[in-house]
C-alpha cells in the first residue's frame, strides 16, 4: 500500500507543483496595459519579438520611497508609488501581450541551465527568429491614468542587453513616452 502511495505522489507531484505556481501567478489585466507595452515597442522591428510571459521585478533598478517622494511631478510621483506597489507580485501578462510571441520563465531557465555561453545557443536554435527577449514590469498608473511608469529590459546574449525605467503619458494621439528628471536607472551590457 505504502508503495502504491509513493508511486501516486511520485506522479502527481510536479502536476500539482506546476499547478499551484500557475495558481499563484494572477493574470494581470490594467485596461490601458497593451496600450503602454505598445507604445513602447511601437517601431517596427524585421525580427519578431519575444517577451518573456510574467512581469520581471527591477532588481536592478528600484526607487526608494524617498525618492519616488521627491519626483516633482505629481501624476508621475503618484504613478511610481503604484508601480512600487503594483510590482510586489509576478503577473502573468499573457493577456495585455495577447498577439505576441512569448516564452515562459521555466522555457528560459531551462534553456539557460548549462550555462550563459551554452544558453544563448539553445536559445538562438529554438527561438531562431528572435533577436533575444524582452521582459517587462506591472505599470503604475497614476489614478487619472494619463502617467505612466514601466521597466523594462531587452537581452540579447551574454553581454548584450539593456533596460530602465520609462515612463509615459497619455496624450490625444495615446501613449507617449517622456523624457523627465525622474529616476531612469538605465543600465547597458
Amino acid at each position: 500500500m505504502n508503495t502504491l502511495k509513493y508511486a501516486l505522489v511520485s506522479v502527481l507531484w510536479p502536476a500539482m507543483v506546476v499547478s499551484a505556481q500557475s495558481a499563484a501567478v494572477k493574470v494581470y489585466s490594467e485596461p490601458d496595459a497593451a496600450e503602454v507595452y505598445g507604445a513602447l515597442f511601437a517601431t517596427r522591428s524585421k525580427k519578431p519579438i519575444l517577451f518573456l510571459s510574467t512581469t520581471v521585478k527591477p532588481h536592478i533598478c528600484s526607487v526608494s520611497e524617498k525618492e519616488a517622494e521627491q519626483i516633482k511631478d505629481p501624476a508621475f510621483r503618484e504613478a511610481m508609488s503604484a508601480f512600487r506597489d503594483v510590482n510586489e507580485q509576478v503577473w502573468d501578462l499573457s493577456r495585455v501581450l495577447e498577439g505576441r510571441k512569448t516564452t515562459g520563465e521555466g522555457e528560459l531557465d531551462e534553456t539557460f541551465k548549462p550555462g550563459v555561453v551554452e544558453g544563448w545557443k539553445q536559445f538562438r536554435q529554438r527561438y531562431a527568429h528572435s533577436l533575444g527577449y524582452f521582459a517587462l514590469s506591472a505599470i503604475g498608473f497614476n489614478n487619472a491614468h494619463t502617467a505612466a511608469v514601466v521597466y523594462s529590459e531587452g537581452r540579447c546574449g551574454g553581454l548584450c542587453g539593456a533596460g530602465g525605467f520609462k515612463y509615459l503619458r497619455r496624450t490625444p494621439d495615446g501613449w507617449k513616452r517622456v523624457n523627465t528628471g525622474f529616476p531612469q536607472c538605465d543600465w547597458i551590457s
